[in-house]
């Protein structure tokens, strides 16, 4: 059968959901005190301008990330965004900072009392531009501070950020943080967030890359709760112009189990499960589940697992076996080793957000639906 391409529906609205990494949700939600720290930062408080970002997949870094920019904006900040991945310390010195040096100036020019800057946010699809005034090649450190001294003559600042922070680039992080924890030292308005996964973020902070990092606060990102999780599912519907009935929303939650990317997966089947209905039913979210976990298998515990060490998935694997939370001496026994042993294995996956306590000596999965996947036959190809 050949694929044909269906017609658009110009009465169908689109999704208010957002099930993909990098956006940020229609309604943010559970990061409210995160936020009142970093806006407390930029208007002058001592704590909060060097922060570290943890959480295993799928619980809102980036998100927080993108709302720290809209508050560095509100305060009349300039936003450079990038990914820590290899390159990062080179596209920031000829691509991203010199961009923004030619939108200082441009702005100098245009306007000459201006105190803050409305420009947008850099990073991303960028080229560099040579400066041709200068016969030496600026570092980073020249390029940050250049940027940071015209930022500050207008009463301004810089949030630099970085996603995806992963210890195989250790050398270019320490490049990165080293300018600005210079920077720093001078007074100059910067703020500084990177956001990793949590065994990343705790091997590059103890490997000693820099004393700047040691000294970062440090925000570990968890569930939502049950209201917050209900919040971000009722507010978009209602803002889109549907409504979803009481036994529909418990449902939602409930399935959910308060996990951010899930909340958005469950969310956005259940619109387009409902079609053109004007209210989302409980029949709607029940195929929006039905959905989602193969979407969370692929974009959540796939990766999550290739991230694992082999012994650490031996010690998921052996969980898997029980539908309750697994006693540890029972999954030490499944693996063949003593409990101290199997301890080691147990730390590092609760570290990585993988599994958590559940009383004492039993360990259950943090992130849902693992369980059902490490059972499927996806897991053990």
């Amino acid at each position: 059968m050949t694929v044909t391409i269906p017609p658009p529906n110009p009465r169908r609205h689109p999704s208010p959901f957002s099930p993909s990494f990098g956006t940020t949700p229609a309604a943010v939600v559970g990061i409210q005190e995160e936020v009142n720290l970093f806006a407390r930062a930029l208007d002058g408080a001592i704590r909060g301008r060097a922060m570290l970002v943890t959480g295993p997949r799928g619980v809102g870094k980036t998100v927080l990330l993108n709302t720290f920019g809209e508050v560095a904006d509100s305060r009349q900040w300039v936003t450079v965004r990038e990914q820590a991945s290899p390159g990062v310390v080179q596209r920031l010195t000829e691509a991203r900072l010199p961009q923004l040096l030619e939108d200082l100036d441009a702005a100098q020019t245009s306007t000459s009392s201006t105190v803050g800057f409305t420009l947008p946010v850099i990073g991303g699809g960028l080229t560099a531009r040579a400066d041709s005034t200068n016969p030496l090649t600026p570092d980073l450190r020249h390029r940050l501070m250049q940027a940071l001294d015209i930022l500050s003559a207008h009463g301004t600042g810089l949030l630099l950020t970085l996603d995806e922070v992963h210890r195989t680039n250790v050398g270019e992080l320490r490049a990165i943080t080293d300018a600005v924890a210079h920077a720093v030292s001078q007074g100059a308005p910067l703020a500084f967030v990177a956001a990793g996964l949590p065994a990343t973020m705790n091997k590059l902070v103890n490997d000693d890359v820099s004393t700047f990092l040691r000294r970062a606060e440090r925000i570990a990102l968890k569930n939502f709760t049950a209201d917050d999780t209900a919040v971000a599912l009722r507010h978009p519907i209602e803002n889109a112009g549907k409504s979803i009935d009481a036994d529909a929303l418990d449902t939602a939650v409930e399935a959910s189990e308060n996990y951010p990317y899930l909340v958005q997966l469950i969310g956005d089947f259940a619109w387009e499960a409902a079609a053109e209905a004007p209210v989302i039913t409980a029949e709607h979210v029940a195929w929006a589940v039905e959905q989602a976990r193969p979407a969370l298998f692929r974009q959540i515990h796939e990766p999550t697992l290739a991230g694992l060490s082999d012994r650490d998935k031996d010690y998921i694997f052996a969980m898997s076996a029980d539908d309750e939370p697994s006693l540890t001496r029972e999954v030490a026994k499944r693996l063949g080793v003593s409990i101290q042993h199997a301890g080691v294995y147990r730390s590092r996956l609760i570290i990585d957000g993988v599994i958590m306590e559940s009383g004492r000596g039993k360990v259950e999965f943090a992130i849902p639906y693992l369980r059902d996947f490490l059972r499927s036959e996806s897991a053990r190809r």
